[in-house]
């Protein structure tokens, strides 16, 4: 369990998951969610005490309402091509993970 299967018991479809070893360890998702399609971004953070789904359930296994819910608040923060991109860069300057989250973003489009 993780991120994506909470997007998905959300009702969201996604189109794409994946996670880069950033900073903050962040994580992208392409998804359609009630006939708006974009991008989401999460951070699995550096440590458990940093990861908002270790964070929520630790150890337990969600229950299927507990993990639709913890989904749906990523989906309110669906952002266009470039709004992904730019955000992707604002650490530019010193995250080394920041081109490779920028090109996966383009070659998605």
């Amino acid at each position: 369990m993780g991120y994506e299967d909470a997007l998905k018991a959300a009702g969201a479809k996604v189109l794409l998951f994946e996670q880069f070893g950033s900073y903050q360890g962040d994580w992208y998702a392409k998804v359609e969610y009630n006939g708006k399609s974009g991008w989401i971004n999460g951070s699995y953070g550096s440590c458990s005490g940093c990861d908002a789904f270790e964070a929520d359930f630790g150890w337990d296994e969600p229950t299927p309402e507990t993990l639709a819910e913890f989904g749906k608040q990523y989906l309110d923060l669906i952002m266009t091509q470039e709004e992904a991109e730019a955000h992707a860069t604002k650490n530019g300057l010193w995250d080394v993970e920041a081109a490779t989250m920028v090109k996966f973003l383009k070659d998605n489009a």
